[in-house]
């Protein structure tokens, strides 16, 4: 039951992060003009719309119950240049709507470090209110967690993550060519980052580490205002 549990509460915060994440690349498409993700339902925080079964519950349920580590993905959301408003360079338009994943992550890590100091998260992390707000700060330190790394880990500039096409649409096109070829290839650059996920991970956990507590400094700044 203990595990089922660990299961259940590491998904929720997953599910909700990547919808957040994935609703935003829809959003920023459909504001430069491209209404694909539109019509395919995928302008909208419901789970449902997001979840992939492998990726987003299987894996990650797999991964939290064997104490493997949190890894899990959403379904990609479409995306065509073609409809992009005319003035709007498709390179430009498509790094706009790759960084829109991360940049939400960290804006919904931010919110929620308010909600932490709005319920009284102290140093301990121990809320001072009740049951409910403990509940409350559990949950959304969680979930604070989960989006620093889904925010993190899409910046590396690896595809199929979105650092890759944010660093693509940065470069001179010459060379942005490799990461175009790896794009265009996803069996290939998935297998790399399969095989570089360990490192990754090391090299990411002093940052996640970093920005999770600076933003739980900020929510305890916030408790001791109030």
């Amino acid at each position: 039951m203990d595990i089922l549990r660990n299961v259940i509460l590491g998904l929720i915060p997953l599910v909700l992060s990547l919808s957040v994440h994935e609703a935003a690349h829809a959003w920023v498409a459909w504001l430069l003009g491209d209404d694909t993700a539109k019509r395919a339902g995928r302008l909208t925080l419901n789970p449902l719309a997001h979840i992939d079964f492998i990726g987003t519950l299987l894996l990650p349920g797999i991964g939290l119950a064997t104490g493997g580590g949190l890894f899990g993905w959403a379904k990609p959301v479409p995306c065509d240049t073609a409809g992009f408003r005319r003035g709007i360079p498709p390179r430009l338009g498509m790094t706009l709507v790759a960084a829109a994943g991360p940049v939400s992550n960290l804006i919904f890590a931010v919110a929620l470090a308010v909600v932490l100091g709005l319920v009284g998260f102290p140093q301990h992390g121990v809320p001072h209110d009740g049951a409910t707000d403990e509940a409350i700060a559990t949950f959304a330190g969680l979930t604070l967690s989960v989006n620093v790394m889904l925010a993190l880990f899409n910046l590396v500039p690896l595809p199929p993550l979105d650092g890759s096409k944010i660093l693509s649409g940065l470069l001179p096109r010459p060379l942005a060519r490799p990461f175009d070829w790896l794009e265009s290839r996803p069996f290939v650059s998935l297998m790399i980052l399969v095989l570089l996920l360990g490192s990754i991970g090391r090299s990411l956990t002093e940052p996640i580490h970093e920005v999770r507590d600076g933003l739980i400094a900020l929510a305890a700044t916030i408790d001791r205002s109030l």
